[in-house]
Parts: C-alpha cells; sequence; structure tokens
C-alpha cells in the first residue's frame, strides 16, 4: 500500500460506527489484546429514541463482556410482558420465572441503546490498547492485499486509516457497505414507526405491565418502561404516505386514541423512521466485516434487530481474535458470516415480520383476538411457555473457541 502524507497505519482492528454493536466489539476484541481503534460519525453519543429492550438470551453475553452489571443497575430488570388486543381489552400476562430452571438470567433488561454504549465506552477507555474518535465520519473501506482502510472525513480533514480488519457496524445506512457495493436485498414497509419516548404513568393509567404489546390496525403500539424516573417508551405506526414533517401535530391524537385522556403527559424526544427486512449477501468482503444493522435491517417489533447484531458480534470475538494471533484461520470468518446470515433470513427477520403484522397490521379481530388466546395456553403450560421464550436463544450461534478461552470476559 502506499503511503500517503496524511494516512495512518495501524495493527489490529478499525472498528466503524460507536452504537452497542460496534461499541461491544471495539470492547470485548480490546479485552483480547487486540489494538482497537473505534471511529464514531457523530460528535457524541447520540440519544434519540432507539432500541432499549435487551431480551434475557443476550445478557450472559454482555455479562461476559463485564458490563451487564452496570447496565442493569442504570436500567432496570423485569420479568413480565403482555399482549392485549386492544378493541376488547383482553390480554396474556407472561413472565419469564419459567426460565429459572434453565438460565441465571431469566428476565429483560430495559435500557435506551445510547446508556448501554456509554457503558460500553467507559469500559473501553480503560484499556490501553483501544481509542475511540468522535467526529469522524467514514465515507468508504476497501481491501488491499492483507490490509484494509477507511477513508474517513474528522477533525482534521480528509484522511486514510488502514489495519488489518475492518468492521462495519454504522447502521441500515452503512457508508461502508455502499462502498463496497453491496446488494441490500429485501423489503421497506408501506408504514412507518414512530418511536416516543414520553413522561406518563402508563402502569397507574392503563393497567400497563411494564412492557405491552397493543395489537390494533389503527392505535398498534408497543409501550414500555424505559427507566425508574417516569419514562416510557411508546412506539406506534401510521402511513407512510402521511408527510413525516408533521408527525409533532399527529401526536396528541393518537396518545388521547389510547384513552388515557389527551394531557398530563410530557413527550422528552422522538424518530420517525420506516421499516425494512433486508440482509446483505455476504457479512465478510475480505477484509471488511459487516455486523448488525450495517449487515441486516429488521422492523424493531420485538426487539429483534438490536438481538440479532448483539449474537453477530458474541459469535465474532472469539474467532476474529484468533485469526489475528495467527492460531486459526480466515475461513472461521467465512463460517461465521454464513451462520450469522441465516439466523438472521431463517429466524430473526420472519419473527420481527410475523410480530409487525400482528401489533399493527391485523384487520381481523377474530385473529388478533386468536393471537391473544394462543399466548394465554402458552402461560398455563410451563413446558410451552418456556418454548415460547427460547425462540430468543434461537437467533444464536457459536463457532469453536479459538483457544478454549470464554466468549466474554474481562
Amino acid at each position: 500500500m502506499t503511503m500517503m502524507k496524511n494516512e495512518e497505519i495501524r495493527e489490529g482492528v478499525i472498528v466503524v460506527g460507536a452504537g452497542p454493536t460496534g461499541a461491544l466489539t471495539a470492547l470485548g476484541l480490546a479485552q483480547r489484546g487486540v489494538e482497537v481503534l473505534l471511529l464514531e460519525a457523530e460528535d457524541e453519543v447520540v440519544a434519540s429514541p432507539r432500541a432499549m429492550v435487551y431480551h434475557w438470551a443476550v445478557l450472559e453475553g454482555l455479562d461476559r463482556l463485564g458490563v451487564l452489571r452496570d447496565v442493569e443497575s442504570r436500567g432496570f430488570t423485569t420479568q413480565d410482558f403482555m399482549l392485549r388486543v386492544f378493541e376488547t381489552g383482553e390480554d396474556a400476562r407472561m413472565s419469564h420465572s419459567v426460565l429459572e430452571p434453565i438460565t441465571a438470567y431469566p428476565y429483560n433488561v430495559h435500557l435506551g441503546q445510547h446508556r448501554v454504549v456509554e457503558v460500553a465506552l467507559e469500559h473501553l477507555r480503560r484499556l490501553p490498547n483501544a481509542e475511540v474518535r468522535f467526529g469522524s465520519r467514514v465515507e468508504s473501506a476497501e481491501s488491499v492485499g492483507d490490509r484494509a482502510a477507511v477513508e474517513i472525513v474528522g477533525p482534521g480533514g480528509p484522511a486514510r486509516i488502514s489495519a488489518p480488519w475492518v468492521l462495519a457496524a454504522d447502521g441500515g445506512r452503512s457508508a461502508v457497505r455502499s462502498s463496497l457495493g453491496l446488494s441490500f436485498d429485501g423489503i421497506t414497509w408501506d408504514h412507518r414507526f414512530v418511536a416516543t419516548n414520553i413522561y406518563f404513568p402508563f402502569d397507574e393509567a392503563g393497567d400497563f405491565f411494564v412492557a405491552s404489546m397493543l395489537l390494533d390496525p389503527d392505535n398498534g403500539a408497543i409501550v414500555a418502561r424505559i427507566d425508574d424516573e417516569g419514562m416510557w417508551r411508546w412506539t406506534w405506526g401510521e402511513s407512510a404516505d402521511l408527510p413525516v414533517e408533521s408527525v409533532a401535530d399527529r401526536l396528541p391524537a393518537r396518545f388521547a386514541a389510547l384513552g388515557m385522556g389527551d394531557s398530563g403527559y410530557e413527550v422528552a424526544s422522538f424518530t420517525p423512521y420506516r421499516m425494512h427486512q433486508r440482509a446483505v449477501p455476504n457479512m465478510r468482503s475480505e477484509r471488511v466485516l459487516l455486523l448488525g444493522d450495517a449487515a441486516h435491517v429488521t422492523n424493531p417489533t420485538g426487539g429483534l434487530g438490536l438481538t440479532s447484531g448483539l449474537f453477530d458480534l458474541f459469535a465474532l470475538i472469539e474467532p476474529l481474535r484468533g485469526v489475528i494471533d495467527g492460531e486459526v484461520g480466515t475461513e472461521v470468518l467465512d463460517e461465521w458470516s454464513r451462520e450469522r446470515l441465516d439466523k438472521f433470513l431463517q429466524v430473526a427477520s420472519p419473527m420481527a415480520s410475523q410480530f409487525n403484522r400482528d401489533v399493527y397490521l391485523e384487520r381481523d379481530l377474530d385473529k388478533r383476538r386468536a393471537i391473544v388466546a394462543g399466548a394465554k395456553e402458552a402461560i398455563a403450560d410451563p413446558e410451552m411457555n418456556r418454548g415460547r421464550l427460547l425462540a430468543f436463544k434461537g437467533l444464536e450461534t457459536g463457532l469453536p473457541e479459538a483457544v478454549g478461552r470464554p466468549v466474554g470476559g474481562a
């Protein structure tokens, strides 16, 4: 590779994107002695409403990375979840307590994803072999021989940085993916979501559990408590044909339609966004690896997008460290790519699509009632209930450990 005046030569990996997937990937590799440079386009951690539920199935991985205790202390844990037919009030109230015989983590954790990123960065900055640079926008990436390079625009102007590996976790609009010319095949849904952070006592006003799916084609929503300070996440859907600029004007009527009245709440922030089911054909392009939303995106109903991204990194950290240390060949990364894409296409995307249809699109009242009735039937049978919850563990993959050490840990 020809040396450029403003080119920086590094060892280890460059991680692009400081969302949960990128920050935790950087942390896991740095904990194993890999030199890590984490690049983020924004000037600080962005706090817009995004993912906030960490399913029980990913908590072991977070614990192995040494961050679960901090995440739990800043958020809160819950075993409760409710499905409700909005029109009739019929509901099914589920508990993760049925998982207690088989896991040390029979609960979910609620915490805004930006808070989880803050935890990961706190841990990462304690490590001497890790560096974090905000305000560094990656515009492209390429593989050149046994290295990869990114072109960035940062505080010092345009620059080129190279390392043996580049890991792209720069989201659904990934500049790295685009620059590699990878297709991103799939569909875009005809409706949008509006993720709304709101202060309102849902649990008191509407007999809501801390997490609820309200099934209705007009007022379908997901309501979940974010913290112990009165903030909740209320995600509602609307036609993508409506002007996005006037979302705020429609918000009061949408809230009133929930039967909670039209006052007594405070909207902290909201983010409208389109929803997709898309994936790349391969998560490895020579010396560039794609993770999380950069590799595959799903509508967020059920939290399966974030869950898939976390399982991507849990499965990657140890094999990639083994490749970097020369203990295993790069073919394990191809295996990782195949397994992770298969789990997304065969499990995560179909599950999330069905959740989306059930909550927001199903117009047949009898079918909505049947969904809740089926959940109630499962609740009455602990084995059946456990099986439904174990579906989230079905998104996990693992490769043989390179040197027999845990996938996580400090």
